[in-house]
């Protein structure tokens, strides 16, 4: 296969944790897929997706092939949901109805923790953040999706939250790594939305709308903060490198290419 086909965190690799953000290159999916999408959901080949999910799962050395992971149908809200090795449990549920909720099949959550040791669990993610969060102690994990409806309904928090119940753990033990996503360079939003993010997570997570006219956002620094109001300490959050939208040969960005693109998955694996 190659090089790896993942990015990794130092300090998820110092405590042990297995686990990767996803690259675009070292799959089988051709033309605006290529090569290595990880999503049935975006029209690719059914068939060029699981040999995509099996090469993953070979390349960081998990059974199961192309259902080595524990995945969920995301619907940028702020259901928490425990994986097993054959079933998804309840840990937190919707405060509020997910906004424009794609029609996914699967079970809708935008955050997953492994209950047990050897559950691989992962996100899909095309400029929206991946986080992945571990507890040290226990081995326990938690995958993380949060888009800007994600940020605004706090499901970083929630998902150190949940993690920190099931594990026992205070929050500022756990440590977290925030993966590729799009960059405050790429990321233009409303004058509105900016003003939001503002008032949510401080004045640095945006440009100020009354003196921009195109303001942008930063996603990345906002999921920091977001964790960091969670318990989580500074030196604890790891930033992994990448803006997807800048960078085409390694990433896909579901706004670079007008949605018409592949899905990276990011993955923690449970310890014992």
């Amino acid at each position: 296969m190659g090089a790896q086909p993942f990015l990794t965190s130092k300090l998820l690799e110092a405590a042990g944790v297995v686990h990767g953000f996803s690259l675009r290159s070292g799959g089988t999916s051709g033309g605006e897929y290529a090569s290595l999408n990880l999503s049935h959901a975006v029209g690719d080949d059914a068939k060029a997706v699981d040999a995509n999910l099996a090469l993953l799962a070979q390349a960081a050395d998990l059974l199961g092939g192309e259902r080595a992971f524990a995945t969920a149908a995301q619907v940028h809200g702020d259901r928490v949901l425990g994986a097993r090795r054959d079933s998804l449990i309840e840990i937190f549920g919707e405060s509020e109805p997910a906004p424009m909720a794609p029609n996914l099949p699967g079970e809708p959550a935008d955050a997953l923790l492994a209950l047990e040791p050897g559950v691989a669990v992962g996100v899909r993610v095309a400029d929206c953040v991946p986080l992945l969060v571990a507890d040290e102690d226990s081995g326990a994990v938690a995958a993380i999706h949060s888009g800007w409806r994600g940020a605004r309904l706090g499901i970083a928090a929630r998902g150190v939250r949940a993690l920190a119940q099931t594990s026992r753990a205070d929050p500022a033990r756990l440590i977290a790594a925030v993966g590729p996503c799009v960059g405050r360079c790429c990321y233009q939003v409303s004058r509105e939305l900016a003003a939001l993010f503002r008032g949510l997570f401080g004045d640095e997570v945006a440009d100020d709308p009354s003196a921009a006219a195109a303001p942008h956002l930063d996603l990345r620094l906002a999921v920091g903060r977001s964790l960091l109001l969670a318990g989580v300490l500074p030196g604890r959050i790891e930033q992994v490198a990448g803006c997807t939208s800048c960078d085409g040969k390694s990433f896909f960005s579901h706004r670079r290419d007008a949605g018409r693109t592949g899905r990276h998955l990011a993955f923690a694996v449970g310890r014992a």
